[in-house]
Formats: structure tokens, sequence, C-alpha cells
């Protein structure tokens, strides 16, 4: 009997063999009525690590550039999952009208911390979190309020200290303590927000929220960031090691994401990478 594949047959096994390894693909989940995210595991072996994100101010969970779902694809690679969550009232880019405040926020990152808990395969006492902007304001309070949640947190272009008296300083905020609403341009596009929004964050002091906090504490920020860089007085906070920040030099708010000449983002994405599969 004769032993050669048919010339069909075997022009698609080699195919195959030349077709890369499959990537990790996005489950689109619903952790409850009113919160969707993504969940991404990675497509071999995996020791039940998950990382948390928490997306910035009028965002979504893809981030600017898609640079967090980038992120969460080199995760994958390195075998950490992770959940990505649309914030109730804000998760659509092209969203304008903005209905959340950091209370609904840290509720939605708590209802994401059940799910990751209930997902098959996740260790609890691996589980990272990285916030983003606003999304680290999210991310202290949780830790703060949390702080046996969380192994590892990682911020980018983090707030700190006083949030109250930050707020205030927010294009609109007087508009909108005054009247109950404002619009303006924020830069990508005009958004909405009301005055509950800038009360809630009222009495919040994330270096006093993160001092509560044990766990690994990584700091990532550009040096052209428009946010004030208090990065060393977080680091001072944290009580917890591994402790560091790390200062992109050039880069801006959104780590040039936008311009893809810039390896800026690159770096961002490589150092969150390696610092959760060292403290995880």
């Amino acid at each position: 009997m004769s032993t050669t594949l048919p010339r069909s047959l075997a022009l698609l096994l080699a195919l195959a063999a030349l077709a890369p390894a499959a990537r990790a693909a996005d489950q689109h989940v619903t952790i409850n009525p009113e919160l969707a995210g993504a969940w991404l595991t990675p497509t071999g072996s995996w020791d039940g690590r998950a990382v948390l994100f928490l997306h910035g101010f009028a965002d979504d969970m893809d981030g600017a550039g898609d640079l967090t779902k980038h992120t969460a694809e080199a995760l994958a690679r390195g075998g950490i999952a992770s959940l990505r969550i649309n914030f109730r009232g804000e998760g659509d880019r092209k969203r304008t009208d903005i209905r959340s405040t950091l209370q609904t926020r840290v509720e939605d990152a708590a209802a994401a911390y059940a799910f990751l808990l209930h997902q098959a395969g996740v260790q609890a006492a691996r589980l990272g979190v990285v916030g983003w902007s606003l999304g680290t304001a999210t991310e202290i309070e949780t830790l703060g309020t949390h702080p046996s949640w969380f192994k590892s947190g990682i911020v980018w272009s983090s707030l700190a200290g006083d949030l109250g008296q930050f707020a205030l300083t927010m294009p609109g905020a007087q508009q909108a303590l005054k009247d109950g609403v404002t619009t303006q341009d924020a830069g990508w596009k005009k958004i909405t927000t009301y005055r509950n929004f800038y009360e809630s964050f009222r009495g919040v002091d994330l270096d006093a929220l993160l001092a509560k906090y044990p766990g690994a504490f990584l700091a990532i920020r550009g040096s052209n960031d428009f946010l004030p860089n208090r990065d060393a007085e977080l680091v001072k906070a944290a009580p917890g090691q591994p402790v560091e920040a790390v200062l992109i030099g050039g880069a801006d708010h959104i780590f040039n994401v936008l311009a893809p000449s810039h390896p800026h983002a690159d770096h961002a994405v490589s150092i969150t990478v390696r610092w959760m599969e060292r403290t995880l």
C-alpha cells in the first residue's frame, strides 16, 4: 500500500506547520448587568496568575491607542491572565456624557475582583492590578480598603495626595460644583460631567490609603506627564516590598502611544510585564 500523501493534504500539512502558534483571544464577559469586560487567558500553560486593569477617565477597557489591550496580550504571552473592564457611566470611547463617580468606579473594581475569584484556575493569592490616570485613584482606594486582595499593584501616570483638592483644579470643576453640570473640551472629545463626580473625591487621601497596602507596588510615569510627579511620595507611603518608581524620559501622560515613532509605550508595556512576572 502506498504511503504517499495526496498533494492537497501534503500542502495543508505544510501550511499548518508554518502557521504561527495560536494567539490568546479576548473573551467578552458580563460581570453584572451594567458591567462588561474582556477576560484573556494564556493559550499555553497557566499557573493561575491574573491582573485586573482599571482604565482612565472617559476612556475604555482597551486604553488610549489600545495600550491596555496590548499589555494584556503581552501578559498572556508571558503566562499571565487578565481582566479589563468598562466602568459604568464611562467605558465607551465615543461616550460624552460621563455619569461615573469615584465610588461607582471602586464598586466596579470590587465586582471585577469577585468575578476573578470565580474563574476556574485563578489563584487568589497571585492577583495583580494596574490602573491608568484616574484608574490609579480607583486602584489605590481599592488597595487601601482591601489590602489583602492584590499581591502586586502598578500605577501608570498616577494621581497622589488629597484628591479633593485635585478635583477642584480639574477643568470645569468649579462650574459643575456651582451649576450641577459642565461641558468642556477634554482634548480628545467634548465631555459633560456632573457635580457628584467632583464631590466624590472629597476626603480621599491616596497617600494615606496606600500606606495600608502591604504588597508590591510600582509607579510608572513619563517625564512629560501633565500631572505633577509625586511618585516619590507614593513610594515613600507604600510599606510593602518591592516598591519602586520608573520615570520614562520624554514620555507624556499616555506614553506617546498615538505616535508610533516613539518607543515609550512599548517601554511601559515591557516594564509592566516584567514587574508582574517578578512579583506575582
